[in-house]
């Protein structure tokens, strides 16, 4: 089936879906985050997350062990894999292109998430960032559903107004809704290289 359970009371997503979740706090974040990695890990799928490190990653697995999930086994095997971030969008593109690779191997699904503050301290330009977001939209048939968390104190406003451009869904509250701000990539992606660089995304 194309249903993907999130894990959060009864949410499903589709394959294929590029989802953005926009958050505050640290409860916030784990709150979408850890259901949705059980509930991948659970399943047999091969979930993916990119984070700074020291960024609240030990918490995350910390709570997943609480709720009886085999971390440690999980990243032995490499059905769970955790990645600080590359500089370039081609850089992620290739490990996306590995992951769903092994995916279509070993796996159902590839769960692919990231905390994107590592974005900061990894990637030259805002534009590099809007770039691989973009990407994630073009990828065909991806056996994969994508989730993409913002922690809003930490991006500009102007930042998030164009994540929300590459984003067709996002979870608000304990909803996933269709993203009306959402553009198609190819005239979004035209619109981003008219402005040239602009610099960090903070």
């Amino acid at each position: 089936s194309d249903r993907v359970s999130l894990g959060l009371d009864g949410l499903h997503a589709t394959t294929g879906d590029h989802i953005g979740h926009f958050y505050q706090t640290r409860t916030e974040w784990e709150g979408v985050l850890v259901p949705f990695l059980k509930a991948g890990l659970e399943a047999g799928d091969k979930c993916v997350y990119v984070i700074s490190p020291n960024s609240g990653w030990r918490d995350v697995c910390d709570a997943l062990v609480e709720l009886g999930v085999g971390v440690d086994d999980a990243l032995a095997s490499g059905q769970l894999v955790v990645d600080e971030g590359k500089a370039e969008p081609e850089e992620l593109e290739h490990a996306l292109a590995d992951a769903i690779a092994d995916t279509r191997e070993h796996f159902n699904l590839l769960r692919w998430g990231g905390e994107m503050t590592w974005s900061l301290r990894k990637m030259p330009t805002t534009e590099r960032l809007l770039e691989w977001e973009t990407a994630c939209n073009v990828v065909e048939d991806a056996p994969a559903v994508f989730l993409c968390q913002y922690d809003l104190t930490q991006f500009q406003g102007s930042v998030v107004l164009d994540v929300l451009k590459t984003h067709p869904f996002c979870i608000v509250g304990n909803a996933i809704h269709h993203n009306p701000f959402y553009e198609d990539p190819e005239l979004f992606l035209a619109e981003l290289r008219g402005r040239g660089e602009t610099g960090k995304a903070v």
